[in-house]
Order: C-alpha cells, then sequence, then structure tokens
C-alpha cells in the first residue's frame, strides 16, 4: 500500500512554513517531485486544502488552482482521476465557480450521455446535461 498525505502536511507545504520543525518538510517535496518517494493524495484531502487555504489563509483561488496543478505534476504523487482533478483545478481556475461544482462538470464533460440531477442552473452555462429531478 502506498502511504497516504494529510491535509496538514500540505497546508504547512503551501504556506511556506519556515519552522524549524517543518525543515525537512521542503527535502520531503522534492523527493516527491523526482519520485524517489510515493504518496497517495486523496480526493478528500485535496478539496479539504483547498478550503482551508482559501478560507483560513486568504490565498486567492489562482494561487491555490496553480500550486496544486503543479503538485499533480510531482512524479511521486498518486491521485485516482488524474487528468479529472486536472480539469477540475483547471475549471476553477479560470471560472467562478465552487471547487465540488467543477469535479461534477470535469466528472461529466468527457462523456456525450452524461447527465446531472440538480436545481443549479449555473451547470447550464456549461457542456453539462442537467435535469431537475
Amino acid at each position: 500500500m502506498i502511504p497516504l498525505l494529510d491535509t496538514n502536511v500540505l497546508i504547512r507545504f503551501f504556506t511556506f512554513d519556515k519552522d524549524k520543525k517543518y525543515k525537512k518538510l521542503y527535502r520531503f517535496f522534492e523527493s516527491l517531485e523526482r519520485g524517489d518517494i510515493q504518496v497517495e493524495l486523496k480526493l478528500i484531502v485535496l478539496f479539504q486544502v483547498i478550503y482551508v487555504l482559501k478560507s483560513f489563509y486568504k490565498v486567492p483561488r489562482e494561487q491555490i488552482s496553480d500550486g496544486l496543478i503543479d503538485l499533480l505534476k510531482y512524479k511521486g504523487i498518486r491521485i485516482k482521476e488524474k487528468k479529472i482533478v486536472q480539469r477540475t483545478l483547471e475549471i476553477w481556475h479560470q471560472k467562478q465557480v465552487d471547487i465540488v461544482d467543477c469535479y461534477l462538470i470535469a466528472c461529466l464533460e468527457k462523456d456525450s450521455r452524461n447527465l446531472l440531477y440538480s436545481y443549479d442552473r449555473n451547470f447550464d452555462k456549461f457542456n453539462i446535461n442537467r435535469k431537475e429531478p
């Protein structure tokens, strides 16, 4: 089993924590970038990182999405549905849409038979078949 990566590690990395306690953190991420070590990033952790950086640290969405898109290029980062997650971050970077909605859009845009049951009319701006239940 590949080790999992927790939210607090990513938050420390993205907020450039210079505390001596976290000095090894940057070597850890360099090893991830090279692929010397492997970790799995769960989607729920990714969404929590976005929430914490945006709400608590007030990091702009463009900076968060750019940082996460770069992180997904690290050879040692494994995440299921990587292309969908990358597309989610691209949509979120470009549009003023909630990250979860961006994920749903990214999941559905590749499928010509896509259908989303939702009352949210904002989905109508995208190439998504939306239907109210």
